[in-house]
């Protein structure tokens, strides 16, 4: 309880709609800690990280509203960003669709889907809609960001990104190679590698963030 009278707890305001580097984080770390204890009550059986990827990509990329989703945030999000950003091996390909469906059913259990939602049925089937789509860009290589196009080649070397000495040895190595062979991997542009970000799954970078709405066009919402 806080010093005026107010109760403090699962129930207070919280800004799904951060505008801060500070809100955003407040936000995520409130959002991934209520999904915690959702699983742990429910008994569903996924990563608890789930939420990571759906929100960074929202809050970074699309409008920044964390609990407003339609089907068009998760085809960008699945069909577009992952392709380009995000190294997921065969097999963890089926896991990221069950997380998406864990994280949305979620927000709709515990009331805390925006109203601005698509149905959460809606949203659920058209996961199932776009999985296949989903699977046949995620081995698009033409879809590779230059990160991902990078951190590839260095995991098909045997490259642990979670390595910082492996990490420092390929760049060395990778920047010794003649051009040719570099473009080959990289295409024409930057030669200079950027490390790689790691948020429970590997995230290069490469593709830049689309300019964020002004605060004029963002609205707040609470819950």
């Amino acid at each position: 309880m806080s010093e005026d009278g107010a109760v403090i707890g699962d129930n207070a305001a919280m800004d799904w709609c951060p505008e801060s580097d500070e809100d955003y984080e407040a936000a995520r770390s409130e959002l991934k800690e209520r999904f915690a204890a959702w699983c742990s009550d429910t008994g569903t059986d996924v990563d608890l990280d789930a939420p990571e990827a759906p929100i960074h990509y929202k809050w970074g990329f699309l409008d920044r509203r964390l609990t407003c989703w339609k089907r068009n945030d998760l085809a960008e999000i699945y069909l577009e960003l992952y392709p380009a950003k995000v190294m997921v091996d065969e097999e963890g390909l089926a896991d990221v669709m069950a997380q998406a469906k864990a994280f949305l059913t979620f927000l709709a259990e515990t009331d805390l889907l925006d109203a601005d939602s698509e149905p959460i049925d809606l949203l659920l089937g058209h996961l199932d809609l776009i999985e296949p789509h989903f699977r046949r860009n995620m081995a698009d290589t033409s879809r590779f960001s230059f990160g991902k196009r990078l951190w590839t080649t260095a995991a098909a070397e045997g490259v642990r990104i979670d390595d910082p000495k492996a990490v420092e040895a390929f760049m060395a190595n990778f920047n010794a190679r003649p051009r040719a062979e570099r473009e080959a991997v990289l295409g024409r542009g930057p030669q200079v590698l950027p490390r790689p970000q790691t948020t429970g799954r590997v995230t290069p970078p490469g593709t830049k963030p689309r300019p964020k709405p002004s605060s004029a066009k963002r609205r707040k919402h609470k819950s």
